[in-house]
This record gives C-alpha cells, structure tokens and sequence, in this order.
C-alpha cells in the first residue's frame, strides 16, 4: 500500500493556542529505512503536496500559516506563496509546492503520525469529524476557478478552452507582437457575446505556463489595451472590462517574473435595440462554440441584425401571447360568477 494515501485523524486535545514543542521528531526506524527508502541519497526534485480535509472554518490566510508551521514542524519548509489554499463554504484543501528527496516526501504521513502522538498537530487544522488527508497529487491538479485567483502554479490545469475562455500560449515576443491583435478579435468578439476572458500564459490544452512578464511589461500592456478599446464603436466603458497579471509559482527561478495575463470583458449590459461592437479598425467579430468569427463582412453583419430582430421579435410575441392568455382567463372567471351585487351599511 502506497504510504502517500494513508490519512490521519487528528484526535489532539490541546487547545488551539498550543505552542510547538521544542524535542525534534524521531528519525525513522532502521529497518524501515533499509527496506522501504534504499534511495536516500536521490537529489530533491519538484513535488505538488495535496492536503485535504481542511477546516473550512479558518480564511485562507489562517489556513495556510498553519499548514505552513506543521510542514515546517515535519522538517519540510515551504515558504508562503509554494502553498495554495482553496476554500469553499463546507471544504477546504491546500495543494503545496514542495522540493525534496521521495523518500522525505514517502515518509510524511508517519512523521505526521508521530507528531500528532507527540500533541504536536492542531487538531483545529483538520475539519470538524474528517481526518487530514495527506497525499502527493499525480500528475496536474485542477483548479477551474481562474476568475479571481491572486495566483497560480505552474503546471496546473485550467480545464478546456470554452465559449468564454480563450487560451494563448504568449512564447517569444507575443507581447510586442500579437498581442494587440488578439486584444482587438477577442475582447470585440466577448462583448457581442456573453463576455468572456482571454488569458495569456495558458498552453491550449489548458496547462499553466506563465509568459515573462516585468512590471514594465505590464505597464505597456495597460496603455496597450486601454488604447486599443478607447477606438471601439459604441464606447467601451473601463468598467466593462479587467485586465490583471496573475503571478505564476514556479521551482525554477527565473530572472523576470512568470504570470498569467488575464483579460476579462464583463457581460454586455442589455440593449435597447440589437447593436454589434466593432474595433478601433472598423472590424466586427463574433465569438461561436470556442471559435472566433470574423471579420465579419457587411452581408454577415446585416444578417446578425436580422437575426438578433428575429430574437426580438419572437420574445414580444411570447409576451404578448402570455397577456392573451390572461385576459381570457380573467374574462372565463368573470363570466362564471355572474353579476355581482354590493350592498352597502351605513352606520
């Protein structure tokens, strides 16, 4: 059985203001060692650390600063921004970035058994009931919530490409070059949707890889789209859209941070009449099952207004059906109960 898929319960009576003891944890038995971890002197590799079971009780903040000081406690430091936490109203989970040797990581789920025989685990760190899970995740992790995320790790999974998500990979001089030209197709394309995000720093098969990206960098990309979308046609409003650089965690270092640019274009508000966004060139495209159309021709774009009056036209006649039908039944109900008579007291 695979010791990563063990779980422990954490049955601690401590309260929640216990400080760490200062005696280390026992190394692991001879034997054990011999048998099971022959490969002690491996070089410390990149590893992704699932911890689940979570009390979902805590913010994130409070979440991660305690499994920040239990990893440390079990002799596997990681700093801060290595640990992700997720939160949800009745769960949590954290997925940790973490370098060190297989047997270290192997070896966890007995060292946190000996720690929490020791008193030296929270038990507050584990959900009310459930036992803290401990694992390393196989190969990418999910995490679909990109919208509002402050940050990412690279490798992570985003999921596939949709109607409203578009990815780009952003290699080379993509800044400098193509960016602008998606800017203009996509965020055109969004607003004569249902808005939708492009986000730059995304393999197309939805694994994070982060473009460099310094904050120079990001001041040009600012100027450049708020640039681009002050020439839309009708007037492109700042609130209508966001744009954000999201930091990418990454076991490699590099000299110019890695991020993820995210641009989000905001649901149309609804319109008094059927209106198609055109770009600062003139052009018009429309975004179809996860693909961009465009740019449009004069005949296409005449055919969408047809199309979108036909949409009109159709919910006018269901509403006025709607208030046909009503009518009728109020008039059945009047005939039914026949003429009324009211008599009047005066005291």
């Amino acid at each position: 059985m695979n010791p990563m898929k063990r779980s422990v319960q954490t049955q601690v009576s401590e309260p929640f203001t216990e400080s760490w003891g200062e005696e280390s944890l026992p190394e692991l038995p001879t034997e054990q060692s011999l048998t099971e971890y022959s490969d002690l002197e491996e070089a410390p590799s990149a590893h992704t650390l699932y911890v689940g079971h979570l009390n979902p009780q805590f913010s994130v903040p409070v979440l991660a600063c305690l499994l920040r000081d239990t990893l440390e406690r079990l002799e596997m430091p990681v700093a801060r921004e290595h640990i992700e936490v997720v939160r949800r109203p009745r769960k949590a989970y954290a997925l940790v970035q973490v370098t060190v040797r297989r047997d270290t990581l192997a070896s966890l789920p007995w060292r946190l058994q000996t720690a929490l025989e020791e008193h030296l685990i929270l038990k507050e760190l584990a959900a009310r009931g459930k036992e803290l899970l401990l694992s390393e995740a196989q190969g990418p992790f999910s995490h679909r919530e990109i919208v509002g995320k402050d940050q990412l790790f690279q490798g992570a999974f985003l999921g596939s490409e949709t109607r409203n998500m578009e990815f780009k990979r952003g290699s080379g001089e993509y800044l400098s070059l193509a960016f602008k030209h998606h800017v203009r197709r996509y965020v055109c394309a969004f607003l004569n949707s249902e808005g939708g995000s492009l986000l730059v720093g995304v393999e197309d098969s939805g694994l994070v890889r982060g473009i460099r990206c310094s904050h120079r960098d990001e001041d040009r990309a600012r100027l450049l789209v708020d640039s681009i979308l002050q020439g839309f046609k009708p007037q492109v409003f700042p609130d209508a859209y966001t744009l954000t650089f999201v930091p990418v965690i990454s076991t490699s270092e590099t000299s110019v941070p890695l991020k993820v640019i995210r641009l989000t274009v905001h649901t149309p508000k609804a319109q008094s009449q059927p209106q198609l966004y055109q770009t600062d060139q003139g052009e018009v495209f429309l975004r179809r099952d996860g693909s961009i159309q465009g740019p449009l021709s004069a005949s296409a774009i005449q055919e969408w207004c047809r199309q979108r009056w036909l949409v009109e036209l159709g919910k006018l006649e269901e509403r006025v059906k709607v208030l046909t039908m009503e009518k009728e039944q109020l008039q059945q109900q009047l005939q039914q109960h026949g003429p009324m008579s009211c008599t009047c007291c005066v005291l």
